[in-house]
């Protein structure tokens, strides 16, 4: 029967406990949200600065929706490429202190248009294994050859480097804060090897955007430019979309020969409207400041229980579990007492290493992060959990 692989690969998934489905919830991107009726806390969430219901977003949104209308009306080279679209672009370069700037519709579009387009056969990519999906597959896709590092493995890199002359063009790519891990890139270090093999480097700062660098990113946080910058405004920045910054001739090659920019509409004028804004207040140091304070207290008192965390500083801070099953069964019992954190699984992550995932905000309530690491103990004396 033809394509009998999809039920079979599904019944795989499911006695793998892998098996995903999405769950429906109420309430918008913010702190507290209700599902099937029940309210919880959110400790998933990327909007790290909540700026996603800040009224000031909400308002300009709301201002770009009357003034220009809902959508954009086409891809950026016919109509869709406003004066909003070009404000957006502007300030983007003034905060990275790139050259110039492009705007997609995703991270994964960003990522997989820029390495399909600037990379061809004859030339080398190398990645971070731990990487974001998005990247992975845009380097398997590619006709270049890709090779992975360790992560943040310096040395192993540097042995890379040293295939380049072999090559045409060498690209190494790092993210600049890791979305599952919670640590940042050697960006330093990192642009430093790659300048000294004649290679580039590109950096996804999605996680880091809006957050590191009072509010410029990690890349400023550890005073480097690269030579390419993707980062998303779907994290800190609150509201959707994602922008590719680099020199003139890099932003102009890849809008004359980047299909994944060419061939899709631009982004609504409202969610552009709603992003320069939220950028804007991402600048202001008491936001990174009352997030910093969520951030410390967290850690802190985790340590004080007894929960073992990951090496983050960043508002991500996963709880490795080890098996699917029991990250499974402690994000059900979490959420049993109102407490939203979702378990992330393999492939997402390496086989044996499923964990929770817990995202915090500056919106986030003392005594609810209190709660949740009261409850994480419970779960760990009830399930015999060695976390």
């Amino acid at each position: 029967m033809s394509f009998s692989h999809l039920a079979q690969r599904l019944a795989l998934a499911r006695k793998q406990q892998q098996f995903r489905k999405t769950t429906t919830s109420c309430g918008g991107n913010q702190c507290q949200l209700e599902v099937a009726g029940q309210s919880l806390v959110n400790f998933s969430a990327n909007d790290y600065l909540g700026l996603a219901t800040d009224p000031q977003v909400i308002a300009a949104g709301m201002q770009a929706t009357a003034t220009y209308g809902v959508g954009s009306g086409g891809s950026p080279l016919v109509t869709g490429h406003s004066s909003l679209h070009h404000d957006l672009q502007r300030q983007i370069c003034d905060v990275t202190g790139q050259e110039q700037a492009m705007l997609f519709s995703s991270g994964f579009a960003a990522n997989s248009g820029l390495i399909a387009t600037l990379l061809n056969k004859g030339d080398l990519l190398l990645q971070d294994k731990l990487n974001h999906a998005s990247l992975m597959e845009a380097g398997i896709l590619s006709s270049a050859t890709m090779k992975r590092f360790k992560h943040n493995d310096l040395s192993q890199l540097s042995n890379q480097l040293k295939q380049a002359p072999s090559f045409d063009n060498t690209l190494v790519v790092s993210e600049g804060v890791f979305s599952m891990d919670g640590d940042c890139g050697e960006l330093h270090a990192l642009s430093t090897q790659a300048r000294a093999h004649n290679a580039w480097l590109m950096v996804d700062d999605a996680h880091g955007f809006g957050v590191n660098g009072a509010g410029r990113g990690t890349c400023a946080q550890t005073h480097i430019t690269p030579d390419v910058l993707m980062a998303t405004f779907g994290k800190a920045i609150g509201t959707s979309g994602a922008f590719v910054a680099a020199n003139a001739c890099t932003i102009d090659y890849l809008t004359n020969f980047c299909r994944h920019y060419i061939y899709s509409t631009a982004l609504p004028l409202s969610i552009v409207g709603a992003t320069i804004k939220s950028i804007e207040l991402a600048q202001q140091a008491w936001r990174h400041d009352k997030l910093n304070e969520r951030i410390d207290y967290f850690k802190q008192l985790a340590a004080q229980l007894g929960l073992n965390l990951m090496p983050s500083n960043s508002a991500i801070q996963p709880l490795v579990v080890g098996s699917s099953d029991m990250a499974l069964l402690i994000s059900e019992q979490l959420k049993q007492q109102g407490l939203w954190v979702s378990a992330i699984r393999p492939p997402t992550v390496p086989k044996g290493s499923a964990r929770l995932r817990i995202t915090l905000s500056a919106n986030h309530q003392l005594a609810d992060i209190k709660r949740l690491l009261l409850a994480l103990v419970d779960c760990k004396e009830r399930l015999g959990e060695g976390q």
